[in-house]
């Protein structure tokens, strides 16, 4: 699908335009070329996010399954925010009963937030998650959304939360009143040993990372038993008081109900659901993406509520509820030495959520390494070479240096008692207001991209209330608290300042890098895109003209056919006409031609000459025109080809998979060929050694196509002076396995003394055909 206004361009593109004069300068911004196989014509880049929403892999294929999905979710959404946070909520809202009210209604509302989350994904199915989403969304001011997500990912990327739980549960567990000092430097301790062990020795870094990961899957099983344990039995504590949990008119006693109170408390909650969406970074790896991320999630969701409140309970049974109070991030501990005694559950089991607190830490800092690489990378930090470099340990020590300073300020420089707790809030602030521009932008494309598959529809009503309630949130630090702060503590508006600055950061550094810098030293911002041009060998081969004898070349045959037909659109310059009129032709075409029982479109282009492309009407259009690819190849590799089918058609794919699928591509010229005409290579003279699997690699996903081996022995054809009224069906993939063509090589070539003849025209579409009552072999 493409763009069809200026605001629906790509993030990051550059149309064909005129060469810059001698005296113009320029500066550029690096990105990731589309999913292509094909060579981009001359000055052309086309990175339309319909153009990367596509079914290729990531570079570990498509192995995700839902189980392990599910995993994903729920280990990332159950971290330090339980053991950690229920003892802060309580001292602040004063009751049992608004403590627990809270985290139903955190869950709610991070029901609410999901289902934005599950739109957007099943929309667009690619791995990158609110990074996509946004950036998609807010296509103007040019760079402005990319450099905000580049802000908050560098400046708030950081694992200090779990830092500090790692610090206070080790002293817990080994007895120590250890000082703020030692507090801190515990953390950054950890922090230090972590960077310096995931930048300098890769594999020790992984193995450690998975062993402390099995840690915190053991532990947190056990706390789900001992939460049962607990609620179910109801042990008597060493006083003889079976349950401390308050009953009554005691359940809702000193509660504050100011609105900043409650705001900064559901800051909290947050922190613990926060991850749900974590299966929408890498849906490039998952089977089944949509399928997979519509009911994971929410079994996630279901699962992470009933399993808070039943902990919360169990803290309130167990632990005294001024203990609760004074227990800081402690809460945790408190419980496993009451209801395990002195040793297994004051040394032991603390000593297990610090390791699962450093387990954390190590995987949070391995995935923002490589987010903080790719964006000095894309050019939106200084000095990108040297950051976006793997050198000198073969690990991105450059993004491991830019997630360290962050994390060490705010361990460093908030007071001890209270840094826990404002990391929180401050990581939650700015996530506040994207989730406000995420959600505004869910209504924002029903209206200006209704022509968008949808899969999952949120709820309109949740839509709204979460963009309520957004704007709630962040007002809300401005009411100030019933009761007077305690001298040395932090102001209570003082996280919300912090993220609104980040913010503002984010809009300066964006003007000053964007406008004011290229304004000032005369160049003009514009991206530089890798290439996919390979080392390619040019040899003469004889070509031989059909002209006269289409009908003895068929697709099961030769794996190509000529087939005649009158089309009703003649110049296809407008996409959305071309879509209304020619793609249902076409369909019913390759229904004539192949017998199909049904075919899905997915893609064409319009290739004409660089200098043709400058007279199109629109950039939409322009952004669609290549010239001819003179490079032998073949659009998909088998396994490429067929993970089109789970992607386009998910909720259809196994079905669809079990009968013959087909990708053929409709080739016609839009005026009769004189020069480069497209050549085609009998499928049976081509044999599997010939085919070279060529990977295009991305940091988070891996497409393949095939190029092709020069033999004597292939035999090629093409029609000469090919009309409009005939096109040529390429089969690029048949799952039949009985001995037809399955595959054909093909590429524009070159006819000497046709150098001043009119440069050529033509445009493709890609199809999906089935066969569905068709076996496989």
């Amino acid at each position: 699908m493409s763009p069809t206004s200026e605001e629906e361009r790509p993030l990051l593109s550059r149309i064909t335009s005129p060469s810059p004069s001698p005296s113009s300068n320029s500066k550029t911004v690096y990105g990731s070329d589309e999913e292509s196989n094909e060579t981009v014509g001359v000055g052309e880049v086309s990175r339309s996010v319909e153009d990367d929403v596509l079914p290729e892999t990531s570079t570990l294929g498509r192995n995700i399954s839902w189980s392990s999905a599910y995993i994903l979710v729920i280990s990332r959404v159950i971290g330090s925010g339980i053991f950690a946070t229920p003892g802060a909520i309580v001292k602040s809202v004063g009751s049992v009963g608004l403590s627990l009210s809270l985290w139903v209604v955190g869950a709610i509302i991070a029901a609410c937030g999901l289902a934005v989350s599950l739109e957007y994904g099943c929309m667009l199915p690619r791995s990158g998650g609110e990074k996509v989403y946004l950036e998609f969304t807010y296509r103007k001011p040019r760079f402005l959304a990319s450099t905000l997500v580049a802000v908050q990912a560098v400046l708030l990327g950081f694992t200090a939360s779990n830092c500090i739980i790692f610090s206070e549960y080790l002293l817990f567990a080994f007895d120590v009143e250890g000082s703020d000092f030692l507090r801190k430097s515990l953390a950054v301790g950890l922090l230090t040993a972590i960077t310096i062990i995931h930048g300098c020795f890769l594999k020790t870094g992984i193995w450690i990372q998975n062993f402390l990961g099995w840690i915190k899957v053991a532990l947190v099983i056990f706390m789900i038993f001992a939460g049962f344990f607990v609620v179910l039995i109801q042990p008597r504590d060493s006083k003889g008081v079976r349950s401390h949990f308050p009953s009554g008119q005691d359940l809702w006693k000193d509660s504050d109900w100011s609105w900043g109170i409650i705001a900064t408390s559901l800051f909290k909650v947050f922190y613990s659901y926060a991850g749900l969406n974590n299966v929408n970074n890498v849906l490039n790896e998952v089977k089944n993406p949509v399928r997979t991320l519509k009911t994971v999630s929410i079994s996630a969701l279901v699962t992470a509520c009933i399993l808070y409140v039943l902990i919360n309970i169990a803290y309130f049974i167990v632990v005294p509820l001024d203990d609760i109070r004074n227990s800081g991030e402690m809460i945790a501990a408190l419980f496993f030495e009451r209801s395990f005694g002195p040793q297994v559950g004051k040394k032991i089991l603390p000593f297990a959520v610090a390791l699962s607190g450093a387990g954390n830490v190590m995987v949070v800092t391995f995935a923002l390494a490589r987010l903080n690489q790719e964006i000095a990378r894309q050019g939106f930090l200084p000095w990108s070479k040297l950051l976006s470099s793997n050198k000198p340990f073969g690990a991105p020590l450059g993004g491991l240096i830019v997630h360290y300073i962050p994390s060490l300020l705010v361990i460093a420089l908030p007071p001890s008692g209270e840094v826990y707790s404002f990391i929180l809030e401050v990581e939650g602030y700015p996530g506040t207001i994207f989730s406000l521009a995420s959600s505004i932008g869910v209504l924002w494309l029903r209206y200006k991209r209704p022509d968008l598959k949808r899969p999952f529809k949120a709820w309109k009503i949740a839509v709204v209330f979460r963009i309520a309630l957004s704007l709630a949130l962040l007002a809300a630090p401005f009411f100030p608290p019933k009761e007077k702060q305690q001298p040395g503590s932090i102001w209570y508006a003082t996280y919300a300042v912090v993220g609104i600055s980040i913010i503002v950061f984010g809009l300066l550094y964006w003007y000053i890098w964007t406008r004011l810098i290229p304004k000032w030293k005369g160049y003009r911002l514009e991206e530089a895109t890798s290439t996919y041009d390979r080392p390619a060998e040019s040899h003469n081969h004889t070509v031989r003209d059909v002209t006269g004898r289409e009908k003895e070349y068929s697709l099961d045959g030769n794996g190509f056919q000529f087939y005649p037909h009158v089309s009703v659109e003649k110049d296809f310059l407008d996409d959305e006409q071309i879509k209304a009129q020619y793609y249902p032709e076409t369909e019913q075409l390759l229904k004539d031609a192949t017998g199909a029982s049904r075919v899905f479109i997915f893609d064409h282009t319009i290739r004409r000459q660089p200098q043709d492309a400058l007279d199109a009407p629109t950039s939409a259009v322009r952004a669609r025109l290549r010239g001819p690819v003179q490079r032998v190849h073949i659009d998909q590799s088998y396994k490429a080809a067929l993970s089109r089918v789970p992607h386009h058609l998910p909720e259809e794919a196994d079905k669809l998979l079990q009968g013959r699928v087909q990708i053929i591509n409709v080739w016609r010229p839009i005026k009769t060929v004189q020069r480069d005409p497209l050549a085609v290579a009998e499928a049976s003279s081509v044999n599997e050694d010939s085919l070279v699997v060529t990977e295009l690699i991305y940091p988070n996903r891996k497409g393949e196509t095939y190029a092709v081996k020069h033999d004597p022995g292939h035999r090629w054809f093409y029609k000469n002076g090919l009309t409009p009224e005939e096109v040529i069906l390429i089969k690029c993939f048949d799952s039949k396995l009985d001995g037809r063509a399955r595959r054909v090589p093909h590429t524009a070539f070159h006819v000497p003394g046709t150098e001043d003849k009119k440069g050529r025209e033509s445009i493709e579409v890609r199809c999906l055909v089935f066969h569905e009552n068709d076996t496989l072999e």
